[in-house]
């Protein structure tokens, strides 16, 4: 605890302008890491992947994987036909 005292006291010495930028690295760093979908876009998410979903419903596992599986490979082969992918 001694550690986190010491931050403390450090904290406490900063001048303003530091410590507006330790706040800054405090909320960069507890923002989160993953991507949240805005709901106005889940509707239309929603709409599109509806024709999926039903097509699915009457699908096997094995079916699922084997679309999933054909869906990557084509994507594969669309970035490869493409002169200008990144990796």
């Amino acid at each position: 605890m001694t550690d986190l005292q010491e931050l403390f006291t450090a904290i406490d010495d900063l001048s303003p302008d530091d410590l507006e930028q330790v706040y800054r690295r405090i909320i960069q760093r507890r923002s989160p890491a993953y991507w949240l979908v805005p709901g106005s876009n889940l509707k239309a998410i929603q709409d599109i992947m509806r024709p999926v979903y039903e097509q699915t419903a009457s699908m096997s596992d094995d079916e699922i994987d084997t679309a999933i599986d054909e869906a990557l490979d084509e994507v594969r082969r669309e970035r490869k036909s493409t002169p200008h992918h990144r990796n």
